[in-house]
């Protein structure tokens, strides 16, 4: 029998899909660093592509004076919001230990927009104690 080593994610620029306390629905691209709550981890290995997958259904605000690069444009046309783990691009002293609003959609998506195999990887990681649209978002704590 072979055993077979655990998925590492760190190094890998990846992207995952939570909720939030109102059922709206974020896409979070984590840089190669960023942490990746571990409900979250199924989601993975194709929710960026369930999400371009998606039709455009809003048009978006650039939340950070940054420019981002177009597929946050992408997510947040589709409805959600797009968070990045924005510290790759910074020295440790400007770090913000966060996932940064990069986009947010003027009509955002809720879970029950989704499709069933979106919808499935996004509600099992909630972020209770948040509401998309904010800038920055630590994870820790605050998956339920």
């Amino acid at each position: 029998m072979q055993i077979m080593a655990p998925f590492v994610l760190q190094d890998f620029d990846v992207g995952w899909v939570a909720t939030d306390a109102l059922g709206q629905v974020a896409l979070f691209t984590t840089g190669g660093p960023g942490p990746v709550p571990d409900s979250a981890i199924p989601s993975v290995e194709n929710s960026e592509e369930f999400v371009l997958s998606l039709p455009k259904v809003s048009d978006v605000d650039r939340a950070t004076a940054r420019a981002g690069a177009n597929a946050f444009v992408e997510f947040a046309k589709r409805g959600f919001f797009a968070y990045d783990w924005s510290d790759v691009h910074r020295d440790s002293r400007q770090a913000l230990r966060g996932y940064e609003l990069q986009y947010r959609p003027q009509n955002p998506l809720k879970l029950f927009d989704l499709p069933a195999p979106l919808r499935a990887l996004a509600e099992v990681t909630r972020l209770s104690h948040v509401i998309f649209g904010a800038s920055i978002i630590v994870i820790g704590d605050q998956v339920s």
